[in-house]
């Protein structure tokens, strides 16, 4: 473009040089009139090409201008697209690290997801024993109250056969002839050897027949019952003619407890099947022996009476 206006200056001073010098010829009279027209037309000549130079000059410049214009709008759009190409980039690199920790978090669930997976296999697991364990429980708890309602009626039939037998015996409990007691479940008619026998004898007096018929008459009552006839010594070894017939105090104290057994099975208020009878010697005293009244007290018939189904 430079270069082009350098020509059109070049131009524009021969024509000026051109115009002095058809002046001088004129002036001077030297020049004929064919070469002043000749020297006109090229003058005009000229001049037209420099008008065309001119437009075209301008044309140029105009395409110049319009190709600056396209040029600093593709510099912009350059610099913009750069811009977001720039911008593009690193919100791909956000998305990146995002999509990392995405990644590292899903893992994680994944981790956790499994964790708890086996954690409610586990405890599905335990629910299981537990509910089996409840069954078992709740069985043995069923079996459990039925056993303490059957011992509550024991108890409580044990207590009727206790007050029964107090209600029956009061006279006798009041002279020390006869004893009822509770030892567990169990009701304890005691009564001292004397009331009942002669000294190293087993054969029931005559008048203790009348308050065996009555312990007899009571016992025929709770026929469920298992009976046992318990025969106690105290410590005094069998001498003398007594010896011949009782090695020892078991075998008193079992002759005796039989005799009392048989006699309330003879007179039919006790059933055989449900009876037994013991002799435990001086073995389980209730008293020391080192006095005749301890002695007294360990020389006794104890009337067993157990709870129904006891055994």
């Amino acid at each position: 473009m430079c270069k082009m206006q350098l020509n059109f200056t070049r131009v524009s001073l021969s024509f000026k040089k051109f115009l002095f010098l058809i002046t001088s010829f004129l002036l001077v009279g030297c020049v004929s009139i064919e070469d002043f027209d000749k020297k006109s037309n090229e003058a005009i000549g000229l001049r037209r090409n420099l008008e065309a130079s001119k437009n075209k000059i301008i044309s140029l410049q105009a395409v110049r201008d319009s190709l600056n214009r396209k040029i600093k709008k593709n510099n912009q759009i350059n610099e913009e697209l750069e811009q977001q190409l720039t911008m593009s980039w690193r919100k791909k690199q956000k998305d990146t690290v995002k999509m990392s920790d995405l990644r590292s978090q899903i893992s994680r669930q994944k981790r956790l997801g499994n964790e708890n997976k086996n954690k409610m296999s586990e405890l599905n697991l335990k629910l299981e024993n537990s509910k089996k364990a409840k069954i078992v429980l709740e069985k043995n708890l069923t079996k459990i109250r039925k056993r303490l309602i059957r011992f509550e009626d024991k108890i409580r039939l044990q207590n009727q056969v206790f007050k029964d037998l107090k209600n029956q015996f009061s006279g006798a409990i009041k002279k020390n002839s006869i004893k009822i007691l509770r030892k567990k479940q169990r009701v304890v008619i005691r009564i001292a050897s004397k009331i009942l026998f002669r000294s190293g004898r087993a054969k029931v007096k005559k008048n203790s027949k009348p308050l065996l018929r009555k312990i007899a008459s009571v016992i025929k009552r709770y026929s469920n019952r298992e009976i046992q006839v318990q025969g106690h010594t105290d410590n005094v070894q069998i001498k003398g003619q007594l010896a011949e017939r009782w090695e020892t105090n078991w075998e008193l104290s079992t002759a005796r407890a039989t005799s009392v057994l048989r006699y309330l099975v003879e007179i039919g208020d006790v059933d055989p099947r449900n009876s037994s009878a013991a002799g435990l010697g001086e073995f389980n005293p209730i008293a020391t022996n080192n006095s005749k009244k301890g002695k007294s007290l360990n020389r006794r018939i104890e009337i067993i009476i157990f709870p129904p189904n006891s055994r």
